[in-house]
């Protein structure tokens, strides 16, 4: 299984790319990384067009750029061939590896998503190959959204609503680094 961490966003809302950010001394980017070491042979990281600075970082497809989530996870599915996909957004720095050591057990075929507070992430999730023809054709059709390619998931509770923190704004990042301290 490949790794797949979402960090090509613009944080217009954060301000700063916040895959950039820094938590226990590491960026959101390392942090998801070493958050899908445990379940998955190598990790790619999609980031933005231009910022490119490691060997396992991948700019979108040029043909999909800015077309959100689904664009980064096309890009690493057609240069990176594996038959599953674990895909990490770089905002959620509390996400433990027991995250998608749970969900790779409940692989059946279709996409494995976790839920939370009553919430689905489905970019806290795997995702099979045999889903790249469908999502190449919703950004053809200029669909952007991810929750249709989720529908008929099979759905992983979690208790710990903390653990799935997004990290979207300053304040909320203020409050993330106060955890930090207690």
């Amino acid at each position: 299984m490949i790794g797949i961490v979402l960090a090509g966003g613009r944080s217009r809302r954060f301000g700063s790319p916040k895959w950039q950010a820094r938590y226990q001394g590491a960026s959101f980017e390392e942090r998801a990384r070493q958050t899908l070491v445990s379940t998955t042979t190598a990790q790619w990281s999609v980031v933005p067009a231009g910022m490119v600075t490691d060997d396992y970082q991948l700019e979108d497809t040029f043909e999909w750029r800015g077309m959100g989530p689904l664009a980064g996870i096309v890009t690493v599915m057609r240069q990176k061939p594996d038959d599953w996909y674990a895909v990490c957004a770089c905002d959620t720095p509390l996400l433990p590896s027991e995250v998608y050591e749970r969900l790779a057990l409940e692989r059946d075929g279709r996409p494995v998503v976790a839920v939370a507070d009553d919430r689905l992430h489905p970019l806290i999730a795997l995702y099979p190959r045999s889903m790249l023809p469908r999502i190449e054709d919703a950004l053809r059709r200029g669909e952007r959204a991810v929750m249709p390619h989720v529908a008929a998931a099979t759905i992983v509770t979690f208790d710990e609503r903390d653990w799935f923190k997004n990290v979207n704004t300053p304040s909320e990042y203020a409050a993330v680094l106060r955890k930090e301290v207690d």
